[in-house]
């Protein structure tokens, strides 16, 4: 069964594009993942960010045919998964979409749950990490925000690629999506066309 995951940021121009990119480009070919992104406040259309752009084709990944889309309801609704790159971003979705409260994340927040997941089966995990909001205590407002590298320099933007690789990769490693791991491995999962290119290593 297909497994979808969206990240949320505000112009979908960098954090969250970074985000769908490096997921999609790091998951297991096998795996029946669809990765996508968008933005609260879209800049609908453009590409990614310039610097953010150079820090992902250092990384390898092709960013040129990424642009920008409004988020709407109904993609929070579909998603097995919602990871936002900010606690605001994850509060705006609640409000248009309630429905996805135990689906929806900061990347960070569920990053920093996953090492207490047990289960294996992708779903399972989400609905696990949902439950243990609270595990790690109470924290600041702004602990699991990820800050916007729009229009910064090309420093800022390989500090936001630091965290939003970190997420990505511990994400894909707790939902079993990582390369080698069993969920990904399971036969039958094979990937499905995606509606947007994969980025390839080059």
């Amino acid at each position: 069964m297909s497994f979808s995951i969206l990240f949320v940021c505000t112009g979908n121009v960098c954090r969250s594009p970074m985000a769908e990119l490096l997921c999609a480009g790091w998951a297991d070919p096998r795996a029946d993942l669809q990765v996508a992104s968008a933005g609260v406040a879209a800049l609908v259309g453009q590409g990614i960010d310039t610097s953010s752009a150079s820090v992902l084709g250092q990384a390898g990944i092709d960013p040129t045919r990424h642009r920008a889309r409004q988020f709407e309801p109904e993609m929070a609704t579909r998603a097995d998964l919602v990871l936002t790159a900010e606690a605001a971003h994850r509060d705006a979705i609640m409000a248009v979409a309630p429905s996805a409260f135990r689906r929806t994340f900061t990347m960070k927040e569920f990053a920093r749950l996953a090492r207490h997941a047990t289960a294996t089966d992708p779903a399972e995990v989400v609905a696990q990490l949902a439950w243990g909001r609270g595990a790690d205590g109470p924290l600041s407002l702004h602990a699991d925000d990820m800050p916007d590298p729009y229009r910064g320099r090309i420093s800022q933007a390989r500090e936001v690629a630091a965290q939003v690789t970190d997420a990505v990769r511990t994400t894909l490693d707790v939902l079993g999506f990582a390369a080698g791991s069993p969920v990904a491995a399971r036969p039958g999962a094979a990937r499905r066309p995606s509606p947007r290119p994969r980025p390839q290593p080059r």
